[in-house]
């Protein structure tokens, strides 16, 4: 008992003392965010077309509460649990990733509408395991990176033909390139265009942060794109609605399924600057389908303005930034990894929504983080945060630790030996 009591009395002090390095700023932004995403849900949903004539039109804004809540309460479990343990469950997050990814597509219940198997539904509840799989594949790949680079085999050398292996592949970043691919085909065959784009991007910006030469990214470069091309020929043929995209997006006025694009398009022109108000949208009545959800971006622009969703985005851009720099100050590479994970969400996602809505690239379904509504999406994006807030602590309290040796070494007069 006593022993209990000295190991509690530990951890509170260490607590405190990691608490002294929480990202606040990070924090406060994220939560503005989803101030906004709440307040945008509300004005969208509140409107009979959503909930009937008698309808309660704060339903969808309750959900989103509470998965908000449930989300924020994960994520300070997240950021209060030792560093340590985030490193040893990433290894669990290697071999879990494409199992849910694969029992998704075994499983999980296309819609009336369509055969889109993405989610598993829990009565009223949809729970979409590839916004999950995001934040698991930032720690599986960290753990990857740090464990090939370790063993001394970071990178493809010059072996021999008959020197190949399989374990030798996977000890390279070749295979951690099969693994990403392997991940994002699994979410494309769902099929969920966005959310594989968004894998593949993450574990682009993670491999780009470990260093590595032109040399070496080089023919990683051209597997990608090769495996790119080999993809879109494949989804062209299975998911052709998926090519049809890009047709839409070429010309959406002239394309008998440009509807979408278009209502997005005068969304935003009807905004302009400033905005029409809160709650004064006309094209959330049934003109701006999934406006709540992947469509988010234009009603803001139409009832806040387009300047408020360019201090949106800067706003992302800011959260991306200190999850870089923190990874930049961090002592060891898994660490480092996960920040810049994280990071590439904040500057990956936001602009493939908003690009999508605005028209500079075809439009995907991807939500706008914290947001738009989703359960599946607000939660994982909060673990995501308390993924990051944990890492920023850790890497606070590491320099704090260094600064006070480097001092006592300094007191007692202890200068180590430098070797010439």
């Amino acid at each position: 008992m006593t022993g209990m009591m000295n190991r509690a009395k530990v951890y509170i002090r260490e607590l405190a003392e990691r608490l002294e390095g929480l990202d606040k700023l990070t924090l406060t932004l994220a939560i503005i965010l989803f101030a906004i995403g709440i307040i945008m849900v509300y004005s969208i949903t509140s409107i009979s077309i959503y909930n009937g004539v008698n309808g309660d039109p704060s339903n969808i804004v309750i959900k989103t509460l509470i998965f908000g809540v449930i989300g924020l309460v994960a994520m300070i479990i997240i950021l209060l649990i030792p560093y340590k343990w985030i490193k040893n469950l990433s290894v669990i997050a290697v071999v879990i990733c494409p199992l849910l990814l694969l029992f998704t597509l075994m499983f999980a219940r296309g819609s009336s509408s369509s055969d889109v198997r993405s989610w598993f539904e829990i009565g009223s509840i949809k729970i979409q395991p590839a916004e999950f799989v995001k934040i698991g594949m930032i720690m599986a790949i960290a753990w990857l990176f740090d464990k090939h680079a370790q063993k001394g085999v970071y990178y493809i050398r010059g072996y021999k033909k008959t020197h190949w292996s399989i374990q030798r592949i996977w000890q390279s970043f070749l295979g951690i390139l099969i693994y990403v691919g392997l991940c994002s085909g699994l979410v494309l065959l769902q099929p969920d265009f966005g959310s594989s784009l968004i894998i593949g991007l993450i574990g682009l910006i993670m491999f780009l942060a470990t260093g590595v030469q032109w040399k070496i990214f080089k023919p990683v470069f051209w597997i990608g794109v090769a495996g790119v091309l080999v993809v879109g020929l494949l989804a062209a043929k299975f998911f052709p609605y998926q090519l049809e995209r890009f047709t839409i997006w070429a010309d959406p006025f002239n394309h008998p399924k440009g509807f979408q694009n278009v209502m997005g398009y005068t969304a935003i022109a009807l905004g302009g600057l400033g905005g029409v108000g809160v709650g004064k949208s006309t094209q959330k009545y049934g003109y701006v389908l999934e406006p709540h959800n992947d469509m988010i971006s234009t009603i803001l622009a139409e009832e806040l303005g387009v300047f408020v969703v360019f201090l949106i985005m800067v706003v992302y851009f800011i959260m991306a930034t200190r999850c870089f720099l923190t990874a930049l100050r961090c002592k060891d590479r898994f660490s480092a990894l996960v920040a810049v994970g994280v990071g590439a969400i904040f500057l990956a996602q936001p602009f493939i929504n908003l690009g999508g809505a605005s028209g500079a690239i075809p439009l995907t379904g991807v939500t706008l983080p914290l947001i738009s509504y989703g359960g599946s999406s607000l939660m994982s994006m909060f673990l995501g945060i308390g993924l990051y807030l944990n890492i920023s602590m850790e890497q606070f309290i590491s320099t704090k630790r260094l600064k006070e040796q480097r001092e006592q070494m300094i007191k007692t007069k202890v200068v180590p030996l430098i070797k010439e």
